[in-house]
C-alpha cells in the first residue's frame, strides 16, 4: 500500500511531507555509497573490486578508460566546505532547476541497479510504477543525472519503457507494472509513440512538486516555453546559457538533443495545476456568477475586454479616488502606485498570478481605516522572458477576528512571526486564484467605503518584446508628479494641481484609459523616507494647510499605513530606496492574458502538429536515460563552473529568489 506521507533529506534535515517518499536510511539504495549495492534486479551484482576502496561500477564508461570511478556523486560549487550536509539556507539558494527524465526501466529498482552498479550515476529521485518515490542522495549534493546542469539542478527518473513503438507490448503480462496507455509526441522533429504515466506517478510527482514549492523559493512551478504559456518541445537554442538563468521544471530533451526522455510529459499541464488560474484580485462584478468561487481571467478575448471595462469601472467611476498614477483620495499630483478598487463588504480578495507572500500585516486600523496588507512576490515566463513583479493589497480586511481565517494565516511562518498591528516577513507559496484577504473599510471622511488598494510594480522595468508600455521616470519629483504627460491630462485650469474635482471628472468621463499603459518610476507611497512631513510643505498643493495640520495628517493617515524599512526590503529582495516601476494592475492582467490568448491560437495553427502517420521508430542518434550506457548525457566534468548570475549577490539575497540584474531577461 502507498504511504500517505513520507520523510524527505535536505542538508541531513529530515522534513515530513505530503508525498510517498522512501529515503535510502529506509530502504538501502544510497547512491553516495562507493559500493554497488544489492537489488531484487540484480542479487548479487557483478561488480569489480578495487583493492581498498570497495567496488566500482562494472560498466565503466568508455570516455575514462582504467579509471577508478567509485564516486556517484559530487560537492555543489560553493557548498564544498560543507561537506555531506551543507547548510539547507545554502541548499534553498542554490536549488533552481528541477530536470525530469524516464529511465527506460521495468522498475525503480531496475533503474537504480543500472545507476548505481552498473554506469556509477545517481538520481535524487525514482518515482516507480505505483507512485512510490525513493529518494537515494542529499538533494544538498549533485548527482549525475544531467551532466552540466546537475550544479543548479535535482532530478527524478520517472519508471517507464519509453519507446512504445519499438516494444508495443512491452506492458502486457503485467510483469513490467500495470497497463499503459501510450501517447505520441513530436520532440526536435520526431514524432515518437511513448508509453504514458501512471495515474499514480502524476498523482505522486505532483504532490511532491508541491512540497518543494514550499522548500525552495528560487524553484518556480514553470517550463521551457516557445512562446508565451506554450511549451517547448524541442531543445533549448542557448542551452549552456540557460543553465545558468533558467529556473523551473525542464526535461532532458531540453538540454540536449542526444535525447528524448521524458517523452510525452506535459509541462504545461503538470505546472498549470501547481500554479492555480490566473485571476483578478476581485470579482469584476462584485459578484460571483453561479457555480463561480473565484474571479478567474477568461480564455475569449471578447470576455477579457468585457471583464477589465468593468473593473475598470470600479475604479474611476465608482470609487472616487485612489486612482493611477496620481491622485490618491481623488486629490493633489501624489504619485499613487496603484488603484482603490469598490469591492463588496468583506468579498475574497484572490491572487492573480501564482508567487510567494512574503510580507503581510493584520490587526491595524488608523484614523481613515485598514492598513493591513498583503504583499506577494511573483517569478514568471513570458515565452522567452522572465518577468519577476510584486503585487500589493492594502486596506484588506482584519484575518484576526474571522474564525475562518486564510489559509496562509494557518501556517507555521505567521504563527512563528505575525503579531497584531506588526509587519511579519513570511515566504509561503500561494497559487493563482488563491484566496489570500477580504475587502476592508477605508477612506477619509465621505470617501471612507468597502475597497481595497491593490498595486503592481517591480524593481526592473519589464522589458517584454512588443509590451505597449510607455515609461515615465517620476523620480526627479520625489513624492510628487511633476511629468507633463500625466498632469496636463488632467489640469484643466492649468493651475499647476490636481483638484479633486478635476481628477474625478477626468476619470469619470472615461479619459483615464490614456494613463492605463503608462509605468511610472517614483518612490513608493508606503516608504517612511523622504520624510513625509517634509514632502508635503513644499509643493502648493497643500499650502491651504498649516504645518501643524500637515503633521497631523501624516500621524494619522499615512504614518500607520507605512511598511517599506530596510528590514521589510531586505527580506523581500526590494530596493532600500523604494524606487520602482509601477504598473496599473487591470492593464497589466489584461496585457499578460492577452499574451497567452494570442500564442496559444498561433500554436493551434503553426505549432507542432502530431499525427499517428508521422510516426517513426527513435532515430539511433537519439536516445533515453537507459540507452544511454555511457553517461555521457548525465555526468560531465563541467559540474564546478560558477553561476555569474549569481556572484554579485549574497546568500541571503540569493535565497530571496532573485537572479542579479544583468541575468533577468
Amino acid at each position: 500500500m502507498l504511504r500517505p506521507r513520507g520523510n524527505l533529506i535536505i542538508g541531513g534535515q529530515v522534513f515530513n511531507v505530503d508525498a510517498p517518499v522512501v529515503n535510502w536510511h529506509e530502504n538501502g539504495w544510497d547512491a553516495t555509497s562507493p559500493y554497488c549495492i544489492p537489488t531484487r534486479t540484480e542479487p548479487a551484482p557483478g561488480c569489480r573490486a578495487v583493492p581498498g576502496a570497495g567496488q566500482e561500477p562494472y560498466a565503466v564508461p568508455p570516455q575514462e578508460p582504467g579509471k577508478p570511478y567509485l564516486r556517484r556523486f559530487a560537492y555543489r560549487p560553493g557548498l564544498t566546505a560543507q561537506g555531506m550536509n551543507p547548510s539547507y539556507a545554502s541548499i534553498r539558494a542554490m536549488i533552481k532547476q528541477f530536470v525530469v527524465h524516464h529511465d527506460g526501466c521495468s522498475s525503480a529498482d531496475m533503474c537504480f541497479n543500472v545507476l548505481q552498479n552498473e554506469r556509477g550515476l545517481s538520481v535524487h529521485f525514482l518515482l516507480d510504477n505505483d507512485g512510490t518515490i525513493y529518494q537515494t542522495i542529499d538533494l544538498g549534493l549533485m548527482a549525475y543525472h544531467a551532466a552540466d546542469w546537475n550544479i543548479y539542478s535535482i532530478g527524478v527518473e520517472l519508471c517507464n519503457r519509453g519507446d512504445a513503438f519499438k516494444e508495443p507490448s512491452y506492458y502486457d503480462s503485467g510483469h513490467a507494472g500495470p497497463p499503459r496507455s501510450t501517447k505520441n509526441c513530436k520532440i526536435n522533429n520526431n514524432t515518437i509513440k511513448s508509453f504514458d504515466y501512471t495515474p499514480a506517478q502524476y498523482d505522486s510527482f505532483r504532490r511532491l512538486a508541491r512540497e518543494l514549492l514550499k522548500l525552495f523559493p528560487n524553484l518556480p512551478a514553470d517550463y521551457p516555453q516557445s512562446s508565451p504559456g506554450e511549451q517547448m518541445w524541442n531543445t533549448l537554442p542557448n542551452a549552456s546559457v540557460e543553465r545558468e538563468r533558467y529556473a523551473g521544471y525542464i526535461g532532458h530533451y531540453h538540454l540536449t538533443q542526444q535525447k528524448w526522455d521524458p517523452g510525452p510529459f506535459d509541462f504545461k499541464e503538470f505546472c498549470s495545476k501547481l500554479r492555480g488560474a490566473l485571476c483578478f484580485p476581485v470579482f469584476p462584478k462584485q459578484e460571483a456568477r453561479k457555480g463561480e468561487d473565484k474571479p478567474l481571467v477568461p480564455d475569449d478575448s471578447g470576455e477579457l475586454r468585457q471583464a477589465t471595462t468593468e473593473l475598470y469601472n470600479l475604479n474611476e467611476v465608482r470609487a472616487d479616488g485612489g486612482f493611477f498614477p496620481v491622485g490618491p483620495w481623488g486629490e493633489t499630483r501624489l504619485w499613487h502606485g496603484g488603484i482603490h478598487v469598490i469591492g463588496k463588504p468583506d468579498g475574497g480578495v484572490f491572487a492573480p498570478y501564482p508567487g510567494r507572500l512574503v510580507a503581510a500585516r493584520m490587526g491595524s486600523d488608523s484614523a481613515i481605516g485598514s492598513v493591513n496588507f498583503a504583499l506577494l512576490r511573483h517569478e514568471t515566463t513570458l515565452g522567452k522572458t522572465k518577468v519577476q513583479f510584486y503585487s500589493l493589497y492594502m486596506h484588506l480586511a482584519d484575518e484576526l477576528v474571522r474564525a475562518d481565517k486564510v489559509e496562509w494565516m494557518t501556517k507555521d511562518s505567521w504563527k512563528a512571526s505575525g503579531k497584531k498591528g506588526q509587519v511579519a516577513l513570511l515566504d509561503e507559496p500561494i497559487e493563482a486564484g488563491a484566496l489570500i484577504g477580504h475587502v476592508g473599510r477605508v477612506g477619509p471622511d465621505a470617501l471612507s467605503r468597502s475597497q481595497i488598494h491593490v498595486e503592481f510594480f517591480s524593481e526592473l522595468f519589464i522589458d517584454v518584446p512588443g509590451a505597449p508600455w510607455q515609461l515615465v521616470d517620476g523620480t526627479a519629483g520625489g513624492r510628487f508628479c511633476e511629468a507633463p504627460e500625466i498632469n496636463k491630462l488632467i489640469d484643466q485650469n492649468s493651475d499647476g494641481v490636481l483638484s479633486r474635482a478635476e481628477l474625478s471628472e477626468f476619470f469619470a468621463n472615461g479619459a483615464g484609459d490614456a494613463l492605463h499603459r503608462m509605468v511610472t518610476l517614483h518612490v513608493s507611497e508606503w516608504t517612511f523616507e523622504p520624510s513625509w512631513g517634509d514632502a508635503l510643505r513644499v509643493p502648493k498643493d497643500f499650502r491651504t494647510k498649516k504645518p501643524a495640520e500637515i503633521d497631523a495628517m501624516v500621524a494619522e493617515q499615512i504614518t500607520p499605513g507605512l511598511w517599506w524599512d530596510n528590514a521589510v526590503a531586505a527580506h523581500c529582495r526590494l530596493p532600500k530606496d523604494g524606487v520602482v516601476y509601477h504598473y496599473h494592475p487591470v492593464a497589466f492582467i489584461a496585457w499578460y492574458k492577452t499574451q497567452l490568448i494570442e500564442a496559444a491560437v498561433a500554436a493551434a495553427k503553426t505549432g507542432p502538429t502530431v499525427h499517428e502517420k508521422d510516426v517513426r521508430a527513435v532515430p539511433t542518434t537519439v536516445t533515453d536515460d537507459f540507452g544511454d550506457k555511457s553517461g555521457i548525457s548525465m555526468r560531465s566534468a563541467g559540474d564546478i563552473a560558477e553561476d555569474p548570475c549569481n556572484k554579485s549577490l549574497t546568500l541571503e539575497q540569493m535565497v530571496q529568489g532573485f537572479d542579479a540584474p544583468e541575468c533577468t531577461q
